[in-house]
């Protein structure tokens, strides 16, 4: 129940709102609707900004981890790009550090290239959910070795990287390599029939030429990341694609 002090405050409140410059204006209310929206639009605007400095931190934060894991694998000296980094430059793609290692340890050295596109088809491929229930057909000898040393060094990366905090939800870090698209790489750049490659990788032949179309893509950039001098990848690079560049692969990609 109010109190004889309680009521000569409201008065009082109500005499100060008499008072005001405002009440006597026609359109206060209006001026009190658009009050509001600026006061709305103001806090909505603070917390877009507090949001967008959040995301930013996140990327300095990230870009921070990936120049400290490219210097700890001298890609990086303090503001110099060294000679690997140069390298690791001419490489793009999920696996492109992976790709550099490879380069760097010689796992591709001596192969064939259809043994080398086999290899780099790992490097791009990636299976649809449920289509790598079964362990995957591989080249044998040198090929087999070689996928082995990939994945072998991709477990060191992947280590690396969960050693300096990058995620691949962050759209950074190295997925696994698939395997699951070496046998078909390899019986295409041997020659083999388009009905034999496909009944052997069981997928439509839209699929096949696209995967084929991205490994001859990375094939390219290893030819040209890989060192002219004491080395064959270069040049066997180059010989895969033109081993892999026939028939319905080659006419797929004329214009």
């Amino acid at each position: 129940r109010a109190t004889a002090a309680d009521d000569q405050e409201i008065a009082r409140l109500r005499a100060e709102l008499r008072a005001h410059p405002c009440h006597g204006c026609d359109e206060r209310e209006d001026h009190a609707r658009w009050a509001e929206r600026y006061h709305r639009l103001k806090r909505d605007t603070a917390q877009l900004e507090r949001r967008i400095e959040g995301r930013t931190n996140t990327i300095a934060r990230t870009f921070d981890r990936i120049v400290a894991l490219l210097t700890e694998l001298d890609y990086l000296r303090g503001d110099e790009v060294t000679e690997h980094g140069k390298r690791l430059a001419r490489l793009y793609g999920e696996l492109d550090l992976l790709a550099s290692e490879c380069l760097r340890a010689g796992v591709w050295e001596g192969l064939s290239p259809a043994e080398l596109a086999a290899c780099v088809s790992a490097l791009v491929y990636e299976a649809r959910v449920g289509d790598d229930a079964l362990a995957p057909k591989l080249p044998s000898g040198a090929a087999k070795a070689a996928l082995g040393e990939m994945v072998r060094i991709w477990g060191r990366l992947d280590g690396l990287e969960e050693e300096f905090k990058i995620s691949q939800t962050e759209g950074v870090g190295q997925r696994e390599p698939d395997l699951g698209f070496a046998w078909a790489a390899y019986m295409w750049a041997n020659d083999k029939g388009l009905d034999e490659v496909l009944r052997e990788a069981e997928m439509p032949a839209g699929d096949f030429v696209r995967w084929c179309k991205q490994v001859i893509d990375v094939l390219g950039q290893i030819s040209a990341a890989a060192p002219r001098e004491g080395s064959t990848v270069a040049k066997n690079a180059r010989k895969a694609v033109d081993q892999l560049l026939r028939g319905v692969v080659a006419y797929s990609s004329v214009g």
